[in-house]
């Protein structure tokens, strides 16, 4: 039996474009590419990776929606609903190679309820009661974009705790799944993400050390709906000294929590 007539999209370089200063940075972590011809699913291909398009020679209409490993876990990959999807209604000879940049907008109806950059001149991340330290503006030779946070770790005793959190609650909608945390990190040790809901601190995830700035998206559905429930949150990053680390570090940017 023939195979049906296909043609070929190449990815080039795979980018997000925020349309305002309000959506702050277009840094990702688009790891997959969710394929749609005329409706159908037909596929999730790795970026960079040939995508075929079965047209039976026909016009096709072609939709590409970006895709992330949610909470960082590579068994959990998801469509990024936050990014509006790119369409191409097109007609290509079969066989051909289509060699495309793509390039990701905000979906229009994203909320950004929370976002700090660092570049100041305010801050919206304070340090918890209790923390250890105190977060400070990294040097510009360790920051990933602009200016970034540091919470250095280094000569505290074991155990010690390092604590930061938004400086006011946040209004996030409960029973939605659709509500996310989005970092630029580095750390030499596992740090804690959860939520504040009055005086309960409700841990989301633990985010694994990474020597290089990494992103990760974070899904705050189950703290968030988990009891004791609350209409405002907070959120916050905690790190435990570990006495095996002399120079323990972690490194934070671009924080924006968004949902629809």
């Amino acid at each position: 039996m023939a195979a049906e007539a296909a043609f070929f999209i190449k990815p080039e370089a795979v980018t997000v474009a925020p349309t305002s200063t309000t959506q702050g940075s277009g840094s990702h972590k688009i790891t997959d590419l969710w394929l749609y011809v005329n409706g159908k699913f037909q596929g999730a291909y790795p970026t960079g990776n040939l995508m075929p398009i079965i047209t039976k020679n026909e016009k096709v209409k072609v939709n590409i929606l970006a895709g992330i490993k949610n909470n960082g876990i590579s068994d959990t990959r998801i469509s990024w609903i936050f990014y509006d999807f790119i369409s191409l209604d097109t007609l290509v000879e079969s066989g051909k190679t289509i060699n495309r940049p793509l390039t990701f907008k905000y979906n229009p109806n994203t909320k950004f309820e929370w976002m700090e950059d660092f570049d100041g001149p305010g801050f919206t991340l304070v340090n918890s009661i209790g923390s250890a330290v105190s977060w400070s503006v990294a040097p510009i030779s360790e920051s990933f974009e602009g200016k970034s946070a540091l919470i250095d770790m280094s000569g505290l005793s074991a155990n010690a705790i390092a604590q930061m959190e938004s400086s006011v609650t946040h209004t996030l909608p409960l029973a939605s799944a659709n509500v996310f945390l989005e970092i630029n990190y580095k750390c030499n040790e596992r740090f804690e993400v959860g939520v504040i809901s009055g005086t309960t601190a409700k841990s989301t995830l633990f985010v694994s050390p990474t020597e290089t700035w990494s992103k990760i998206y974070i899904q705050l559905a189950d703290a968030l709906n988990r009891t004791p429930t609350a209409t405002a949150q907070k959120i916050y990053f905690k790190m435990v000294k570990n006495a095996d680390i002399p120079n323990q570090k972690m490194f934070l940017d671009n924080i924006k929590v968004v949902y629809l």
